[in-house]
């Protein structure tokens, strides 16, 4: 079946801030503001939900969406490759998906049977191609995405997987989902990361130089040199982390690169 991750939801004290962050420097386009003061922005393929929070509800990166176009054939899948993934039906519109469901490292993942509203327009620079999660049980999480919604293992990870290492990387065609080791598991000097579950997401961009330098002074750092995707490292000013590349680019699907 045809999925791909379209959607991420961020819980924010202040989203017009961070909308306006957005908009100015990745040139994202605001979809709609909620009497709630939430605010739906896209790159022309994801729609970007900044929340405020409810209930208790942690700031930061919270949860990503998959877009189906069977949501039958995603039932029949959990019966068949997860049986005990409860299937919830969610409160829908704009800012959020139609059904609600957990993979198996507990991470919460919007389901969406309208594409998430984003609009139907041709992807420009710059885009989104990357997030990443960071988990216990990644070859059980690799799996769930495999078996439920079609994703594929990219070449990437079946490397690495040869190497004997836990990192794993899903692809939708569209999107390289990064499956990284959690705190536990992680290297002792690896302190760009500290968040378990979804933890990053990734631009591509087609002019790198000029982009660093449009962006605000000391929000940057250069990734290592080791890493298969991205060359740079950024935080937000609700210091969420997202990742940058242009000659590296990302693995969207078996054999299948983008670059800038």
């Amino acid at each position: 079946m045809e999925s791909q991750i379209r959607y991420l939801a961020i819980v924010s004290e202040r989203p017009q801030a961070l909308a306006g962050f957005y908009c100015r420097f990745f040139s994202m386009r605001e979809l709609e503001r909620s009497s709630a003061g939430d605010i739906a922005l896209t790159d022309g393929f994801y729609n970007i939900s900044i929340l405020k929070p409810r209930s208790g509800e942690p700031i930061g990166i919270s949860h990503f969406g998959v877009a189906v176009g069977d949501i039958d054939a995603v039932k029949e899948r959990l019966r068949q490759f997860a049986p005990n993934a409860e299937l919830h039906e969610a409160q829908g519109g704009l800012f959020h998906g139609d059904y609600l469901v957990a993979d198996p490292s507990g991470q919460t993942v919007a389901l969406s049977t309208h594409q998430f509203y984003t609009p139907a327009v041709e992807r420009a620079f710059p885009c989104i191609r990357h997030l990443a999660t960071c988990v216990s049980n990644n070859d059980e999480v690799l799996d769930f995405y495999v078996n439920v919604f079609g994703f594929r293992e990219s070449s990437t990870s079946k490397k690495i997987r040869a190497q004997n290492r836990v990192v794993r990387w899903a692809a939708d065609g569209a999107t390289a989902m990064a499956i990284l080791p959690d705190r536990s598991r992680r290297d002792n000097n690896e302190t760009e990361s500290p968040k378990d579950g979804l933890n990053h997401f990734g631009w591509l961009v087609n002019d790198i130089e000029r982009f660093l330098d449009s962006l605000p002074e000391g929000c940057l750092s250069q990734r290592p040199s080791s890493r298969p995707m991205a060359e740079y490292r950024g935080f937000d000013p609700d210091r969420n982390p997202f990742d940058i590349s242009q000659d590296k680019g990302y693995e969207i699907d078996v054999d299948r690169w983008v670059h800038g």
